[in-house]
């Protein structure tokens, strides 16, 4: 099906899922969201998932945590320079999920996609992710993830 990859992370950016963002934009991550694990559902339909809990769901006996973005986004919080130019999405990681996966050996799964299809597939140990130390949420350009694995 699709390959196993390691990932390590040399550059992040530090950040806030969502923060900032307005009903719409969250609306429209969040129903992204639930596509892409329909997804995930169709291509492993022996997963076990958990709708309630800090991780998604079970592979095998492995915790498995989707994580998805679009492609591209227009960037309508940043500096006025930047602002309305497209940007690359980035995956949103909360410290507790990731910890949860790295001590049951979890891994991740990366979904990009370009208008709701799926244009890249990575899964990933959480143990192979140097995320560094940080609190609360930290947001990380799928390209950087990408760079690592590949």
């Amino acid at each position: 099906m699709f390959p196993l990859c390691g990932v390590h992370i040399c550059t992040l950016r530090n950040g806030r899922g969502g923060e900032g963002m307005n009903p719409e934009s969250n609306a429209l991550a969040s129903n992204n969201g639930i596509e892409m694990e329909n997804i995930i559902k169709a291509l492993y339909p022996e997963a076990e998932f958990h709708y309630k809990g800090i991780i998604d769901f079970s592979i095998d006996g492995v915790q498995v945590e989707v994580k998805s973005c679009q492609e591209k986004i227009n960037d309508t919080f940043s500096d006025k320079k930047h602002r309305g130019k497209p940007r690359s999405g980035r995956f949103n990681f909360s410290d507790l999920q990731h910890q949860t996966l790295i001590e049951n050996s979890g891994e991740y799964i990366f979904l990009v996609h370009r208008g709701g299809i799926p244009i890249i597939y990575l899964r990933v140990p959480a143990v192979k992710l140097n995320l560094g130390e940080f609190t609360g949420v930290k947001a990380v350009c799928w390209r950087t993830i990408l760079k690592e694995a590949v």
